[in-house]
């Protein structure tokens, strides 16, 4: 394992699931990029509603199905409620090269999405290798605050 910073403006992203958890993965990626984003999912976060004028972002209202996967992405997350329906996405798009993050199986995904600080000309990315997400929010919490405080 080994920590990398990517840029992903002009990258594809693809987003299976457009519940909760997608609904803060994409907000934080385009908190700080602007990628091209497709979402499949039968139903839709209204928050990502609201996105989808805002941003590339493109809605396909459906199951995942791999006739769906017409483009080249570089990066797929898999974010449903549905782990067996999740291992057969990231087993997929695996077979098509996709580099896959699955919300509930760490050790079936290619990357994991850190928490993030910025603070001048520094970005700090805070990871527990997708073994306690809440961890590494408590831990950006905290630094953010130190980093305020030393302004």
């Amino acid at each position: 394992m080994f920590p990398f910073i990517f840029k992903l403006s002009g990258k594809n992203l693809l987003f299976i699931g457009g519940g909760n958890v997608a609904k803060r993965k994409i907000e934080s990626i385009i908190a700080w990029s602007n990628p091209e984003i497709t979402i499949i999912s039968k139903e839709l976060h209204p928050s990502l509603q609201q996105l989808l004028e805002k941003h590339h972002i493109k809605w396909i209202q459906s199951s995942f199905d791999e006739k769906l996967i017409s483009e080249n992405y570089d990066f797929a997350f898999i974010c449903t409620n549905d782990k067996s329906a999740n291992e057969q996405a990231a087993t997929i798009l695996k077979r098509l090269n996709i580099l896959v993050n699955i919300c509930d199986n760490k050790e079936l995904s290619d990357f994991y999405m850190p928490a993030v600080i910025s603070y001048n000309d520094i970005m700090i990315s805070i990871s527990t290798k997708g073994d306690s997400p809440a961890l590494s929010k408590k831990i950006k919490e905290i630094l953010s605050e130190k980093l305020k405080g030393d302004e």
